[in-house]
């Protein structure tokens, strides 16, 4: 296994044949999110598996976002677009991947980091450290500034351990 934390642009193109294989358009269609406009990574850890292609296989999407908490300016490190191959689930690669996005973030000196995942995740999640976020959320669409919980916020502490009132993003979710 490899891992590694590339720019976001650059690396678009082999995230996102990945991210057609764990959710194809077809699926993104019927979900709950599938009609929201998200960010664009700034940056991304892939994990690569088997020499000597090195196939893709784990994506995890970092963020940067200078955001509101209650009101207070904060810098806050964003996770999107978590995905494992199909065949690789349960191996702990997205473990992985996570463990190395919270340790660059601290390293950023973030003041926390914020994900939004569906209820199956919420255990894995859990695990790693994160808590569910009880208050509100705010974020840009086309449409302007709406509330954004079409699925539930979660923020792992990093200086700070935010668990309610108001986060606004000031951007896309991730």
């Amino acid at each position: 296994m490899r891992i590694d934390i590339s720019p976001g642009g650059p690396s678009w193109e082999a995230a996102e044949q990945l991210l057609h294989v764990v959710w194809p358009p077809h699926v993104v269609k019927t979900l709950v999110w599938g009609d929201v406009v998200w960010g664009h990574a700034d940056r991304r850890v892939l994990v690569r598996e088997g020499a000597p292609s090195h196939e893709l296989v784990c994506h995890v999407g970092l963020f940067t976002r200078s955001a509101l908490w209650n009101d207070v300016q904060v810098t806050i490190g964003g996770i999107g677009g978590v995905a494992t191959h199909p065949d690789r689930r349960k191996s702990g690669l997205a473990s992985a991947a996570m463990c190395a996005a919270m340790e660059c973030f601290a390293s950023e000196d973030k003041d926390f980091a914020v994900l939004f995942c569906e209820p199956h995740n919420y255990e894995f999640y859990r695990q790693l450290g994160w808590r569910q976020f009880e208050g509100a959320v705010f974020a840009e669409q086309p449409q302007g500034r709406v509330r954004f919980d079409v699925m539930a916020a979660f923020v792992y502490d990093l200086k700070l351990a935010p668990r309610g009132g108001t986060i606004d993003l000031r951007g896309l979710p991730w």
